[in-house]
């Protein structure tokens, strides 16, 4: 682990020179966050109150540390913001409807000794995991739509609001594409050896396809994909106007 961590940091130094380290720091730093923030869930703290907090914390460190320009990081961190509270008005009654939380059949031998009884809600928990797994790829998206943008304001600093929009969602279009990618192989291989388990156990396709924990990753597959589309348009959007004030 610490050989890996190790190289880790040289590549980040070679690629990115100093800012390899600032990179690095901030990776660290999250990790940190997240921990605590499972201690917490833990020891009782609302989860959904937590995951709030956690998502600040996680979208400021990753975006304000690792993003020189100020409208860019302004910017992603607002638009991540708002489709992270809007993800969550989604995924609170989605959750509740698909019951997909919890164990699986296949963990009753593993569990069968231990209480249940641990005064944790395993649906928002559940909502927690879906949010901490689309908060990537929200930012990134966010970030590489502003970054876009503000480079092209760079050459033309006069360019109109709509022909600016456009030109966000030009940029989105391919990187939807992309981070629909990132998230379905996530998906896929967290998913894989259990799949593999299920076929030679001889479970018919149709009680795979129906099963609890194939459709709770695909919903949350759904909704960061849902989430990564709304932020490209509200990133267009909003980079618009932070930028009013300058232009005026």
């Amino acid at each position: 682990m610490m050989l890996l961590t190790g190289i880790l940091l040289i590549l980040l130094v070679l690629v990115c020179g100093w800012q390899g380290l600032t990179i690095f720091f901030s990776l660290g730093l999250n990790f940190v966050v997240i921990i605590l923030a499972l201690v917490l869930v833990a020891g009782g703290f609302e989860p959904l109150i937590v995951s709030g907090l956690l998502s600040l914390i996680l979208l400021a460190t990753s975006i304000f540390m690792n993003t020189k320009q100020p409208l860019t990081a302004k910017t992603a961190f607002v638009t991540s913001l708002i489709v992270v509270v809007g993800l969550l008005i989604i995924i609170v009654p989605l959750s509740q409807l698909a019951a997909t939380y919890g164990f699986g059949a296949e963990d009753a031998e593993e569990i069968e000794g231990f209480g249940l009884a641990i005064g944790l809600s395993f649906q928002k928990i559940s909502i927690m995991m879906i949010i901490l797994g689309s908060l990537g790829a929200i930012a990134e998206t966010s970030i590489a739509v502003a970054s876009g943008l503000v480079e092209i304001l760079e050459y033309d600093a006069q360019m109109g609001p709509k022909q600016l929009f456009k030109a966000g969602i030009a940029i989105g279009e391919k990187i939807i594409a992309t981070a629909f990618n990132t998230l379905f192989f996530s998906f896929f291989g967290s998913f894989l050896s259990l799949t593999m388990w299920f076929i030679q156990l001889g479970y018919p396709i149709s009680k795979i396809m129906n099963h609890k924990i194939l459709i709770g990753e695909g919903l949350a597959l759904l909704i960061g994909v849902s989430g990564v589309i709304a932020t490209v348009p509200l990133t267009s959007w909003l980079l618009n106007y932070f930028r009013k004030p300058k232009d005026e």
